[in-house]
């Protein structure tokens, strides 16, 4: 058996990403470099001794070592049995420790009882503890000092958890994180500093967080991405050792009423009922509103975007995003409906996240930046609206995810390619990676056909599927059955030539399609002939994917009316009286039900919904657009405008009162946009707003909306 330094110097090679010097472990070890030699020689020993390969020496390099992942897994958990000897700490460590201790303890903790965990001096602890202090202020936390009872950690309990969750993203990934409060250490860094931070979470089962997490991926109808997972189950854990200690999540009664609502919040309270069963504690309904936050700032699908109240201005805001970015770029993606869906989709739970201060880690923000430079910029450049309609700096790492969709749209748009082998692209950062992943493959493989992306979580499940024919995945799933490679989330050449390697070794299971697009097309001819379609698009991809034909160009055959079709002499009306907000609404939503659009009712949801959410339909100044789901009545995509003699409060102080009353009828997430995004083309024009507002004709707002 080794003792602890030769562990700590093992875990340092492990984890290096190329060889270390001699010298170099010598000086972080503060030892001699004989001293190295001799425990280099114990390692390699041990290694033998446990029939695991030995250490590498290159010759003017260093030391490396890059076992099997099974050979590591193996390695580390011989390495938690060792105790005897204590590594030197660097000042980052001793405070990452210090600060660990601080958050666990329940009550005061003395600096002598720090320093013996450390097995450093009082003086040692009092000079880190500057630094500690600094760290807390920055989260909005103090260090409160009380003389005969030591040191506590004082603030609210949202920042609070918020710094611990910052603490463990500083010192490691999510996923390692979780791994890390699962299973005995892997992919350690150090050992003593990882073992501190495992302390957070002592003694808790992690077991039933996953199953309340597997609960709400089946009521939401979606699946979390592997690190948005790994996040939840954090945040979670989190929870309920702050629930055991008696420190509960205080919410805003407001905030709280709008949340419940929302479906996140009954799925909340199922996942709720869960885990107070299976950990005996009662969790309070403030609880229940911070993990409703959670899900919705970490959802990476949504079946339905209507679900959303703000479904509308999320459309707006991903069309002028998309809009500014093009033409940054020199680029038309006004027909990518692939772009606009998957962005739409990512805003909704990005929206959360920036709202509630819940931060989302982009691993591969560097190589976005490094190898999209252009792109990453665009994105910077345009994301003015989104920082307006939330209030808040658009961090990097949020903008990188935007730039990873852009990506793949521009090379969606140069892949022109017929597909052989059948692949499932699985990525743990997200929906958008994966999307950028599969459509470098398609433009670099004429034939590979992504017919799935997938979250590791789903691998056993798709490896049942006898159609497809390999695995490229951004980190190992463990698969058996199905040929697997994983690369770099960028595809850079040195992964391209090793599909290639791998395609030469393996034998598709079905050949290739021809003409997909034709004949998807005479598939959905075929029932169009004999049913009536709800959903073309929705159909078509689900059809491309079960028959694994080549991707659908949805923006084909898809009727979008534009704003002069929808906005007429028999849509519009001027200087309308209306004595408060629910009589204006009223007013917008007659003229859709006498012309046939919309049934009575759509007008009684617009008003329901904000009496029960809010004033949120008030997107400007002076500007309402009250709306509802699809299936509160329309009957046809529609719109009307209204002015109002006499301007009239909705309830937004930032926004009344309001003068123009803009209803909208959608029946799909795609057949309005054309006719908004030219809408808001007109509204974006403070004199474009004035003249309709004062108009007094309705052929002058005509005039206007055509100019």
């Amino acid at each position: 058996m080794i003792d602890e330094r030769c562990a700590q110097l093992l875990g340092q090679i492990i984890s290096s990403e190329k060889p270390i010097k001699i010298s170099e472990l010598a000086k972080k070890f503060k030892v001699s470099s004989r001293t190295i030699r001799y425990d280099l020689d114990k390692i390699d020993d041990f290694l033998k001794a446990n029939d695991l390969p030995q250490l590498i020496r290159k010759p003017n390099s260093g030391i490396e070592y890059a076992p099997m992942p099974s050979q590591k897994q193996k390695i580390m958990t011989l390495l938690e049995e060792i105790t005897s000897y204590n590594y030197v700490l660097t000042p980052k460590e001793r405070q990452t420790m210090i600060l660990t201790e601080l958050f666990q303890a329940k009550d005061y903790i003395t600096i002598d009882e720090i320093a013996d965990v450390l097995s450093v001096s009082r003086g040692t602890v009092s000079n880190d503890l500057k630094p500690v202090r600094t760290w807390l202020a920055h989260h909005n936390l103090q260090l409160e000092s009380v003389p005969h009872f030591g040191l506590k950690v004082k603030g609210y309990e949202q920042d609070l958890r918020r710094a611990v969750i910052s603490l463990l993203s500083e010192n490691m990934e999510v996923e390692k994180a979780l791994n890390l409060i699962k299973t005995p250490i892997h992919r350690r860094i150090n050992i003593v500093a990882d073992k501190q931070i495992k302390k957070l979470f002592q003694d808790l089962d992690i077991l039933p967080i996953e199953k309340s997490i597997q609960i709400a991926e089946k009521q939401l109808k979606t699946t979390f991405a592997d690190n948005a997972y790994s996040g939840l189950v954090i945040h979670l854990a989190l929870a309920i050792k702050r629930i055991q200690l008696n420190k509960n999540i205080v919410m805003p009664e407001e905030e709280l009423s709008r949340l419940k609502f929302t479906k996140e919040f009954a799925v909340a309270s199922s996942m709720v009922a869960f885990l107070e069963e299976s950990y005996n504690i009662k969790i309070p309904d403030d609880e229940i509103g911070y993990i409703t936050i959670h899900l919705l700032g970490g959802k990476v699908t949504e079946a339905d975007i209507f679900s959303s109240k703000e479904w509308l201005q999320l459309q707006i805001l991903t069309d002028e995003i998309i809009k500014t970015i093009g033409e940054k770029l020199n680029k038309d993606f006004s027909i990518d409906t692939e772009l606009h869906n998957g962005l739409l989709k990512h805003l909704e739970p990005t929206i959360y996240r920036l709202r509630h201060n819940l931060p989302l880690k982009n691993p591969i923000l560097h190589e976005i930046k490094r190898n999209y430079p252009e792109i990453f910029k665009a994105v910077q450049l345009s994301l003015k609206p989104l920082e307006n309609y939330i209030g808040k700096k658009i961090p990097d790492e949020e903008a990188g995810f935007i730039a990873i969709h852009i990506g793949a749209a521009v090379e969606r748009n140069k892949a022109t390619c017929s597909n052989i082998y059948n692949a499932v692209v699985v990525c743990g950062t997200g929906v958008g990676t994966a999307k950028l992943l599969s459509s470098r493959i398609k433009n670099q493989f004429s034939n590979i056909n992504v017919v799935n992306t997938i979250a590791s979580r789903q691998i056993e499940e798709t490896s049942k599927n006898d159609r497809v024919d390999l695995i490229i995945s951004t980190i190992p799933t463990g698969s058996k059955d199905i040929p697997e490679i994983v690369v770099n989330p960028l595809l850079p050449e040195k992964d391209i030539e090793r599909i290639y390697r791998l395609l030469s070794k393996i034998q598709p299971n079905i050949s290739a399609y021809t003409n997909n697009q034709n004949q998807l097309e005479e598939i959905l001819k075929i029932i169009d002939k004999y049913c009536i379609i709800k959903n073309q698009q929705e159909l078509a991809r689900e059809l491309s994917s079960f028959l694994n034909l080549a991707s659908y160009n949805s923006s084909k055959g898809v009727a979008q009316p534009v704003l002069k079709d929808l906005l007429t002499e028999k849509t519009i009306e001027l200087n309308v009286e209306a004595s408060d907000w629910e009589e204006a609404i009223r007013k917008g939503g007659e003229v859709l039900v006498r012309e046939g659009f919309v049934e009575p009712r759509y007008v009684d949801a617009m008003i329901k919904n904000v009496k029960e959410l809010g004033p949120y339909i008030v997107i400007a100044p002076g500007i309402a657009m009250p709306h509802a789901r699809p299936e509160d009545g329309v009957k046809k995509v529609c719109m009307s405008l209204v002015t109002l003699k006499e301007p009239v409060e909705f309830g937004n102080a930032a926004n009344d009162p309001v003068r123009l009353v803009i209803t909208i009828g959608a029946i799909s997430h795609e057949t309005h946009l054309k006719a908004i995004s030219q809408l808001m083309d007109v509204l974006s024009d403070e004199e474009n707003v004035n003249k309709i507002t004062l108009a007094t004709d309705v052929k002058e707002v005509l005039q206007i909306l055509e100019s």
